[in-house]
C-alpha cells in the first residue's frame, strides 16, 4: 500500500500522463473486453451504451429445446410446482428435430420471452455465420428472446435439477 504522498505523486503521474494516452487506454481495454470493469473502477459506467436487447412480455412463452430423456410432463410438472402455467411452455426435446426447429419465428416477436436450451446441433435452421444456433442467438439479443443455456456441470444437458434450477433463477431475476 502507498503512503499519502506516494499516493499523491501517482496521481499527479496520472494525470499527467491521461490526456495522451487515455485513446490507447480505451482502444485497448475494449480489445481485450475489459472495458466495463475499467469504467466501473472508475466508476463510469454509465457511459456505456445500454445492450439493445429485443423486448419481449414477461408473461410471453419459453421455449425448451434439445435432446433429453426426461418426458415433457416431468418437466411440466416441475413447472407447474413453481408457479408456471403449462401453456406458457413451447418443447423441442429430440435432439434430430432440434436441427431443423424454426427460430426465426421468434425473431422480433414480443409472445417469446425465453429460450432454454439443451443439447443441439451446431448446424442448424437459422445459425447464420455463428457456429451453432445457440451463438447465433446469444450474438443477436436485439432479434431473439434470451437466451440461456441448461447445464449439468460444465455439459449442456437437460436434467430435472437443470430446468427447475433455471426457472427458478429465471423466476428470483422477476424474468418470467
Amino acid at each position: 500500500m502507498l503512503s499519502i504522498e506516494a499516493l499523491s505523486d501517482l496521481e499527479e503521474e496520472v494525470l499527467n500522463r491521461f490526456p495522451e494516452q487515455i485513446t490507447g487506454i480505451l482502444s485497448r481495454c475494449n480489445r481485450n473486453g475489459e472495458l466495463e470493469k475499467l469504467l466501473k473502477i472508475l466508476q463510469m459506467e454509465d457511459l456505456l451504451e445500454p445492450e439493445k436487447r429485443f423486448e419481449s412480455y414477461k408473461e410471453g412463452k419459453i421455449v425448451v429445446i434439445g435432446g433429453t430423456k426426461v418426458n415433457e410432463n416431468v418437466l411440466l410438472s416441475i413447472a407447474k410446482d413453481l408457479g408456471l402455467s403449462k401453456d406458457r411452455f413451447e418443447f423441442c426435446l429430440d435432439y434430430e428435430a432440434a436441427q431443423k426447429y424454426d427460430f426465426r419465428k421468434m425473431q422480433y416477436a414480443p409472445s417469446y420471452r425465453l429460450i432454454l436450451f439443451g443439447p443441439v446441433p451446431h448446424s442448424g435452421h437459422g445459425k447464420g455465420d455463428s457456429g451453432s444456433i445457440i451463438a447465433e442467438i446469444e450474438n443477436h439479443p436485439e432479434m431473439y428472446p434470451r437466451a440461456e443455456r441448461l447445464l449439468a456441470g460444465q455439459e449442456l444437458k437437460i436434467t430435472k435439477s437443470s430446468f427447475r434450477e433455471k426457472l427458478q433463477q429465471m423466476l428470483q431475476e422477476d424474468y418470467i
